[in-house]
C-alpha cells in the first residue's frame, strides 16, 4: 500500500502540469490575396482585400471577371462595368465570398478567448458562421492556406 501512494502522487504531479496550450498567432488586420473559391462543382479565381471595416472580392475568372463585391457586415454592394447595386447583406446568399471572409475574421477578432490549435506547418481555427462550421488554416508565416465550410461544400484556397 505504501508503494501505491508515492506512485499515484508522482502521476498526479506529472499530469497536473499538462494542459492544452493556447496559441495566439498574429491575425493580419488587412489582407490582400489571390484565392480560388470552390462551391460544389463551380470554382473561380478572385482577389480578396480585407480592411478593418470591410471585405472586397474582385472576380478574376469566368464571365463575371471584373465584378467587385464589398461587404461591411450590413450591406453588400456590387459593381461591374460601370454599374453598381447595393443590397441588405442579411438577406443575401451566405456563400458569397465577401460575406464568408468577413464573418470568419469577425468571428476570430471578436472571440473572447481564441484558441488556435497548432498543426503541422501552422495553425487551425474552428468556429461557426451563418453558412456553417468553418475551419481556417493559417501557415506559420501568418499567411493563410485554406478556409473550408464542409457542411456547405465550400472552400477558399489562398494562393501564396
Amino acid at each position: 500500500m505504501k508503494k501505491i501512494i508515492p506512485l499515484s502522487l508522482i502521476l498526479l504531479l506529472l499530469f497536473s502540469g499538462c494542459k492544452i496550450k493556447n496559441y495566439t498567432p498574429e491575425i493580419p488586420v488587412t489582407l490582400e490575396q489571390n484565392v480560388k473559391v470552390t462551391s460544389g462543382d463551380f470554382s473561380y479565381d478572385c482577389v480578396i482585400c480585407k480592411t478593418e471595416s470591410a471585405v472586397s472580392v474582385t472576380v478574376d475568372s469566368t464571365a463575371a471577371k471584373g465584378l467587385v463585391m464589398v461587404y461591411d457586415g450590413k450591406a453588400l454592394s456590387f459593381s461591374f462595368a460601370g454599374f453598381s447595386y447595393e443590397v441588405d447583406g442579411s438577406n443575401f446568399e451566405r456563400k458569397n465570398p465577401a460575406i464568408v471572409i468577413y464573418e470568419v475574421f469577425d468571428y476570430i477578432n471578436s472571440a473572447s478567448q481564441l484558441n488556435a490549435r497548432k498543426i503541422d506547418g501552422g495553425f487551425k481555427y474552428e468556429g461557426k458562421i451563418s453558412l456553417g462550421d468553418f475551419v481556417l488554416i493559417q501557415n506559420e508565416d501568418n499567411s493563410f492556406d485554406s478556409l473550408t465550410v464542409k457542411s456547405a461544400d465550400y472552400k477558399i484556397q489562398f494562393i501564396n
